[in-house]
């Protein structure tokens, strides 16, 4: 679609694209734009995402597979923080020998041992950090490889029907916040953590006064923790959502460029991102709030716990008689725990944000199982059976499901030619790609030369049957490498004759270093057309018994379509081919054409035994040869 040289008329101002309503809730932001509550809605419900106790298994079962580093970091970590939590009882004795009079080799002795509690703390503080990072990266690399595995596992259809935002801001967002987190939040919540706990056993076996302290100010902080991760949790969860639909929205209106510039709906597609955008920042404004109502909250047991070792201190020296080194270190735990503590619960919103991201990730490695063959059956010709398959996509609004493709009982046989015509939405792309087993059909079986594709080896169907459709990838590398996608071991002389069988030897050998020249993304820019024969010669070299194109010239002109027809034509000689004909030029050269209408194959026959019949397809005939 070509810029239409009348420039249309602006759109009317957007007044909600630069003032965020911090009071609005998320669904009043999303009310003003329907586009944008449908891809948050279509967001929470794609891809699963896994509870908490699952994602806390999956985690656990990944560390144990480092079982002695995992051991190692635990003992490095519980070792600083025993070294920490012994220095204020060191300063306490440094007190008493004071008071006492001891001499100065005492003292001495004394100060040593406190630089020694200092620098192990240092020491032990720094590697357990490391070992943390370094353990929690090694956890995190095999998340990221798996949830990639399984993204790219996921069915055609799935990606097509629900959009690939979700997907990529999973591979993406989610395995960055987890891994900042991993960075520079796990080893400090760990750490703390630990000195917190040992600090605590210290304070409750110096003396048992001041359990009265442990007993009184620990619940205080426990509760207010409880209560913050119980507001924001939700909160964390739905802004992950809402961060994977910003990412569909973008991906879409990126995408569709020249459409949006040719009828001018700029200010339409910003305003889309802009809600969905809005809606994760005022989300993470109501976690700011709670953030604050937080600290509001742990003043208290901070000056409570201020006053009672004051109280407690008078006590224990004046009524049990208890030293002053004691009393002084049990003033410096309190002090060195207090930031601890405070810094432990705030940490843990950043553990929220990522735990919500985890969650996801396991959702994707739990739910999806990654590609495997369902059996061991080996097609033994090209031949293709189809037993009452039948397809839907979903439910309607009254649950029922919405039928594309109805039972169809088919017979094709080993290197026939068979084209499926009918208008946009009467089923033939789902049938093709039903046929080519991209598509496991909602009812029904498929075999491909006796085999069932439901119980058939993996690999086998893979080399056994392909598919090119109107959308072709070029990948990121030489052309060499990008033709040898189908066969890694081919030689340059195959690869020039899968060239030269598609008409594309010319052009391919004319590029700056030819076979060798970068092409797809920052590389040379191949034509739609070329793209296309590339996605032909690939075939040549897979050499498949079973290929469907699906529409696979429909978006080039007429020179180019012809182009591509005649090298389609090369490829699918001696094949079993299935072809989704958007001419019907291509339709009467096949040995059979199937003519459909709402799902179901309506007429059946040659070109011009269909034509003769007077049917739906003579009149499909009569209105494309004019």
């Amino acid at each position: 679609m070509t810029r239409s040289s009348t420039p249309p008329s602006a759109p009317a101002p957007v007044a909600d694209l630069t003032l965020i309503d911090w009071d609005a809730s998320p669904e009043e932001l999303l009310a003003v734009d329907a586009t944008a509550r449908r891809q948050l809605d279509e967001h929470a419900q794609i891809l699963p995402i896994a509870d908490v106790p699952t994602s806390v298994r999956h985690v656990g079962a990944r560390l144990r597979r480092f079982g002695g580093m995992t051991v190692l970091t635990l003992l490095v970590v519980i070792a600083g923080a025993a070294a920490a939590a012994w220095m204020p009882r060191l300063i306490g004795g440094a007190v008493d020998l004071v008071q006492s009079g001891a001499t100065s080799g005492d003292l001495w002795r004394q100060g040593g041992l406190i630089m020694l509690a200092g620098v192990l703390q240092a020491i032990l503080a720094a590697l357990g950090w490391a070992l943390v990072s370094s353990l929690g990266q090694r956890v995190l690399a095999g998340m990221r490889e798996d949830v990639i595995d399984r993204a790219l596992d996921l069915p055609a259809q799935t990606m097509e029907i629900t959009g690939i935002g979700d997907a990529l801001s999973r591979v993406a967002d989610d395995v960055d916040v987890t891994a900042r987190a991993v960075n520079n939040v796990v080893p400090n919540i760990i750490q703390m953590g630990f000195y917190v706990l040992v600090t605590l056993i210290g304070m409750a076996t110096l003396s048992p006064w001041l359990l009265i302290l442990v007993v009184v100010v620990v619940p205080m902080y426990v509760g207010a923790g409880v209560w913050y991760l119980r507001r924001t949790a939700p909160i964390y969860r739905r802004e992950r959502v809402a961060m994977g639909a910003r990412a569909q929205g973008l991906l879409s209106a990126i995408h569709g460029i020249p459409t949006v510039h040719a009828y001018g709906i700029e200010r339409r597609e910003t305003r889309h991102v802009a809600v969905l955008s809005e809606t994760a920042v005022v989300l993470g404004m109501r976690v700011m709030t709670l953030v604050t109502k937080l600290v509001k909250v742990m003043v208290w047991p901070e000056n409570i716990a201020i006053a009672l070792v004051l109280v407690l201190g008078y006590v224990m020296v004046n009524v049990s008689g208890a030293p002053v080194g004691l009393v002084t270190a049990a003033a410096l735990y309190l002090i060195s725990l207090l930031w601890p503590m405070m810094n432990l619960i705030f940490s843990l919103d950043d553990v929220q944000s990522a735990a919500a991201s985890l969650t996801r990730m396991v959702g994707v490695i739990e739910s999806i199982d990654p590609a495997a063959s369902p059996g061991e059956q080996v097609p033994s010709d090209g031949s293709i059976r189809l037993e009452g398959v039948s397809h839907a996509y979903g439910t309607d609004e009254e649950g029922r499901e919405r039928t594309v493709l109805h039972p169809i009982d088919l017979t094709i046989a080993d290197g026939e030619t068979v084209s499926l015509v009918g208008a946009s939405g009467a089923g033939k792309s789902t049938l093709a790609a039903i046929i080519a087993g991209t598509l496991e059909p909602r009812h029904g079986r498929v075999r491909h030369g006796g085999a069932d594709l439901a119980r058939a080896d993996l690999e086998a169907i893979r080399r056994h049957s392909s598919i090119v459709s109107q959308d072709v990838h070029v990948f990121r590398g030489t052309l060499a490498e990008d033709l040898r996608l189908a066969r890694p071991d081919a030689t340059d002389q195959e690869l020039r004759a899968a060239l030269r069988l598609v008409d594309a030897e010319t052009w391919a050998l004319a590029l700056p270093q030819g076979l060798e020249t970068e092409v797809g993304e920052k590389g040379e820019r191949l034509t739609a057309e070329q793209s296309q024969q590339l996605a032909l010669a690939r075939i040549v070299l897979q050499d498949p018994a079973v290929l469907v194109l699906d529409e696979a010239t429909a978006d080039e002109g007429s020179s180019g379509a012809r182009t591509l027809e005649r090298a389609a034509f090369e490829v699918a000689r001696g094949r079993t081919t299935i072809i989704v004909a958007h001419r019907l030029s291509q339709a009467m050269v096949a040995d059979r054409i199937l003519v459909m209408e709402g799902g179901r194959v309506v007429e059946q026959g040659p070109h011009q035994e269909l034509v003769d019949r007077g049917g739906v397809y003579a009149r499909l005939w009569e209105a494309w040869s004019g």
